[in-house]
Formats: C-alpha cells, sequence, structure tokens
C-alpha cells in the first residue's frame, strides 16, 4: 500500500556581519536567476526518511529527501534505506544524477555507496551509455566518500564482469566538494545556494576536523522555494538563505525528551552526558526556536522532519508542532516517511 499523502500548502556558528551580506546576495541573485531557468511543471517534495540518528527505527528511515521537479529528482541526503524509500514512490537510485549532502554524519550519508552500487546495475540494464553521471555535492571529503564507495564497488564489479558484459563503473561516479557559501549549482530547472549551519559550532577542535562543514540549502524553482535546513542550532546564516521561502524542511529536537532518552538508555559518565547536552543545545534546534527562525525568515510553511527523540511508536508530534507555533503563524506540518507535499 502506497502510504504518500499530498497535504496542498498556502500561496547559529553565527556569521559575521559581512558573511550574512554575501549570504544574502547570494539568495537574491539565485532567487531572481530562477525566472530564466526552463519552466517546468509542479514541484514535488516527498520525505523518504525523517528519523533523526544514527539511530535505526522501525517508524522512520534515515534523513533523505526527493524533491522532483518537472519530473526530474534531485535527492538530499542519503540516510540509511534510502533506495528502498525511492523505490515506494517509484524511482530506482539511477533515476537520481544529482545528490546533495548537508553534512557527513553517517545518518545523512551512509547509503552513498549503496545509491551508487545500485545505480551501476540499473544503468547497465537500461543499456543507455549516454546516462550522465551520477554527482555528489557536498562538504569537504565528499569527493574522497564517493571514491571510496567506488572502491567498495570494485570487488562486485570485478565478480559481476567476470560472468556478465557489463559497461565499467569508472567515469559514472563524481563527487564535488563545496567551496563555501553561494551559488553551488544549477541547471535547467533550480538553483541551489548554501550557506555553513551551526551543527558543527563548537565540534571542531583540531586542524584536521577545521574542514569540515555542514551546509542548509535553498532550491529556488519555477514552481517553488524550498529550503533544507538540515542538522543546525539556530543559525543567522540559514535564517537569511529562508527569507520569504515557500517550505521550510527542518530537523526538530525535543531537548528535555532526548536527553532523558539518552540518559536512560545510555551509560555515559556525568561529564560525556554534559556535553552530549550541550552538543544538543547548540547544535540542534527546538520547536520554539524554529518557530523563531521561520517568522523572522517570513517563510509560508514549515514542514518538521529528524524527529529527536522520534521514538518508535510515537503517535502525538503535538510536542514538537505546538512549540513552533508558540511563534509562527503560519502553516506547521509534522512530517512522516512518504509524505508528499
Amino acid at each position: 500500500m502506497r502510504l504518500i499523502q499530498r497535504v496542498v500548502l498556502s500561496p547559529l556558528v553565527l556569521c559575521s556581519a559581512l558573511l550574512l551580506t554575501l549570504i544574502g546576495s547570494a539568495t537574491a541573485q539565485a532567487t531572481a536567476d530562477v525566472s530564466g531557468v526552463q519552466t517546468t511543471s509542479s514541484t514535488r517534495l516527498v520525505l523518504l526518511g525523517t528519523g533523526a540518528g544514527p539511530i535505526p527505527r522501525k517508524d522512520r528511515s534515515q534523513p533523505a529527501n526527493l524533491l522532483v521537479v518537472g519530473g526530474r529528482p534531485y535527492l538530499v541526503d542519503a540516510g540509511n534505506g534510502v533506495a528502498r524509500q525511492l523505490a515506494h514512490v517509484g524511482f530506482v537510485p539511477s533515476d537520481v544524477r544529482t545528490v546533495f549532502i548537508t553534512h557527513h554524519h553517517v545518518d545523512h550519508n551512509a547509503d552513498m555507496g549503496a545509491l551508487m552500487s545500485f545505480a551501476w546495475i540499473e544503468d547497465n540494464k537500461r543499456n543507455d551509455k549516454s546516462v550522465a553521471p551520477m554527482r555528489f555535492y557536498g562538504p569537504a571529503s565528499t569527493s574522497t566518500l564517493v571514491q571510496a564507495a567506488q572502491g567498495f564497488l570494485a570487488v562486485s564489479e570485478r565478480i559481476f564482469r567476470a560472468g556478465v558484459p557489463m559497461a565499467p563503473v569508472a567515469g559514472r561516479f563524481e563527487g564535488h566538494d563545496i567551496a563555501g557559501p553561494g551559488e553551488v549549482f544549477r541547471d535547467d530547472r533550480i538553483v541551489v545556494t548554501a550557506v555553513e549551519n551551526s551543527h558543527y559550532m563548537g565540534a571542531n577542535a583540531n586542524a584536521a576536523a577545521a574542514a569540515d562543514k555542514s551546509y542548509s540549502y535553498r532550491f529556488d524553482t519555477p514552481g517553488r522555494s524550498i529550503v533544507f535546513c538540515g542538522d543546525t542550532g539556530p543559525s543567522d546564516a540559514l535564517a537569511t538563505l529562508a527569507k520569504n521561502a515557500d517550505v521550510l524542511v527542518c530537523e526538530v529536537n525535543d531537548l528535555e525528551a532526548s536527553m532523558k532518552e539518552i540518559a536512560t538508555t545510555m551509560r555515559l559518565p556525568p561529564l560525556v552526558l554534559k556535553a552530549v547536552r550541550m552538543h544538543m543545545e547548540r547544535q540542534h534546534i527546538t520547536p520554539e526556536q524554529i518557530g523563531q527562525l521561520a517568522q523572522k525568515s517570513n517563510v509560508k510553511s514549515v514542514v518538521l522532519t529528524h524527529y529527536a527523540p522520534g521514538l518508535d511508536g510515537e503517535t502525538d508530534l503535538g510536542k514538537y508542532t505546538d512549540g513552533v507555533r508558540k511563534y509562527y503563524s503560519g502553516t506547521v506540518i509534522a512530517g512522516r516517511d512518504l509524505f508528499e507535499f
């Protein structure tokens, strides 16, 4: 049984002032330039995975979102289970040629390799030599992960090709590391703008980790503007990026419920538990903070995803939506896996 439900919507590391000016300019430019993009049919948003991780759940798959613009699918994040979720909504991995990763935590990128493996098999079934490579865009190390996934796939490739004539993996996948905030992608259907959010605030304690970034993305299409906050705490950069957007797709963290779950299910020393709470407070976002962000940015609607704690069997999502509505007067939707907006 298809579980998709269509809902029709009505028509903070903090950045420096200079960065916010640049971000605002880039976002305005992307919005203005999208008028030159080819006009297509409606823009569909499908939540493939709405669970916070990296904790496998029965009721929610790991984070992934599908944006379909004029029939062309784009993927935002690739958490565990994404290939099966794509099948639920009528796509196979090789249908997706462009993937955006918000940040490199395993609940958001664990199935990059699986997508590539399945896409290679599917491309060979179709025997379409003109198909474009599958391209991954994301923070530093995205290209490294694509190379590593190809190395993993090489074993199966060798065995498959020993018995069956198949096109090689080489040249079918690309990894692109985003250089920084601003426009990071455009084609004939979308313009994508990125900002660095606050998810890694205070987490990069050494030089090796300093290059790691967490991004929020804005997709401007002829039909709608949709912002994916990714994982983040309060962020002025994100608030600027989301200005006047049609949809804000945002993670949500019930802080006290999350800490209660962590404290009762994990044997963590007090100092570690304190550090976890600091992470949850600074690098994730509560319902009330989402409401303040949405109201400040004048977004038309909010879609909640990446629920923390998001326990299996949870039926009352009011604790997530009510906090948003304290500060935001627009449409608030509690997303579930395979819901379409």
